[in-house]
């Protein structure tokens, strides 16, 4: 019977990684738990270390080196402004 009862109490959230990123994307546009600074271009990106590090494999080999720095400039050189507004 507990486990009829337990069945009966689940509940599906197909939205829920939608919900999780606009959050994320929330806090970082009002610098909340921020953890990175990025200069590209003269342009400051504040980030999400983790955020970066599960969507770009660059940015996850990138901050294996360097998990302690809180500003890193990245020469432009190295991105396109096209390639790397999307991921930021």
């Amino acid at each position: 019977m507990e486990a009829e009862e337990t069945m009966e109490c689940i509940q599906e959230f197909p939205e829920h990684y939608k919900v999780i990123l606009d959050r994320l994307n929330e806090q970082r546009e009002q610098d909340q738990f921020t953890d990175i600074t990025l200069i590209v271009d003269g342009h400051h990106f504040k980030a999400h270390k983790a955020v970066l590090a599960a969507c770009s494999q660059f940015f996850y080999k990138f901050f294996q080196d360097f998990t302690q720095e809180p500003l890193v400039e990245i020469e432009a050189k190295t991105w396109q402004k096209n390639t790397y507004l999307p991921v930021l």
